[in-house]
């Protein structure tokens, strides 16, 4: 199991090291000039040398590139180009947002996926599985943003049961929290849950194929107790394997939902470097999500290690 932890690490630092490097030659050779963006239209020539020069963006990309390594280690993520804001602090102030937003998109999506799937698999060929296919396909093929837009257009316009909008902190008021999060997790979430559906119910008719599970209903166990204390175990390990690709997706596709609402979270700092070509900012934004889904995928990956019951037997051995 250590060798097996130590090998996953070595796998993390070497993904996050290459990461990095590309984000950073990605952002930097973009169409644009983040000097022209932070020092408006009618900046001279003189104005521009002189602000490359200060940020250090006349120098060649590797020298830039070790530059910025060397301060993220330090903890010094840099200043905005924009205002001049430390881009670290921000960043550690929006990330509890987003985070928050992508966990409840994430529990919406697999309280749908993993019931309907089982059930699908259950009921293989049968109406059930056909209606909760066709369910999958819809959920996937709607865009999150037109589907934040019209849950706006019925639950605060029409209803008036929700705020279009904002953020209150948790610690501060749960119950504002829930209400302002609710719309933007659901345009999340019910998206997502699409490919889990289709995942969950391929795993489940995979395992219930087996010969134990045969055996199993062959020996008079229910339905429901094959499903839940035989198959589910062995059903949930890939599905959770691409259930932390599709977290990592929700964390990093929220730059558009996190607008729609209003919310101050990460996505919506991406946005702002986007516009502005300010490069801290984006690095900044674009290396915490990296990190964020590389740490869900490793942690993952080990669960499921645990899960699977060839591994536990090889450990025990």
């Amino acid at each position: 199991m250590i060798r097996l932890v130590l090998l996953r690490l070595s796998a993390f630092v070497l993904t996050l090291f290459a990461a990095s490097v590309v984000l950073f030659i990605t952002i930097n050779v973009l169409p644009g000039s983040a000097a022209k963006a932070a020092l408006g239209i009618d900046a001279t020539a003189q104005a521009i040398q002189r602000f490359e020069a200060q940020n250090g963006l006349d120098r060649p990309l590797f020298v830039q590139y070790l530059d910025w390594l060397g301060r993220v280690f330090q903890g010094d993520f840099g200043k905005s180009f924009q205002n001049g804001v430390a881009v670290g602090p921000e960043l550690l102030k929006r990330l509890p947002v987003t985070l928050e937003l992508a966990v409840l998109a994430f529990i919406i999506a697999n309280l749908i996926a993993v019931p309907l799937g089982a059930w699908a698999a259950r009921r293989h060929q049968r109406a059930t599985d056909r209606s909760v296919s066709f369910l999958a396909t819809i959920l996937g093929s709607i865009p999150n943003f037109w589907l934040a837009t019209l849950l706006v257009l019925i639950f605060t316009l029409k209803l008036r049961w929700l705020p279009p909008g904002g953020f209150t902190p948790l610690s501060v008021n749960p119950w504002l929290n829930l209400r302002q999060m609710i719309m933007p997790a659901l345009s999340l979430g019910l998206v997502s849950s699409a490919l889990l559906i289709r995942i969950m119910r391929a795993s489940m008719l995979e395992v219930l194929s087996t010969d134990y599970i045969r055996t199993a209903s062959a020996k008079g166990a229910g339905g429901m107790v094959v499903v839940f204390r035989h198959a589910m175990r062995n059903a949930l390990i890939p599905y959770l394997n691409v259930a932390a690709v599709e977290f990592g997706f929700l964390f990093g596709s929220v730059v558009v939902i996190e607008d729609i609402f209003l919310l101050p979270g990460v996505g919506s700092f991406v946005l702002v470097g986007i516009i502005n070509r300010d490069y801290p900012v984006l690095l900044s934004a674009a290396l915490a999500i990296t990190v964020f889904v590389l740490t869900v995928n490793l942690v993952v990956d080990l669960a499921a290690s645990l899960l699977d019951p060839r591994q536990v037997k090889a450990r025990n051995a």
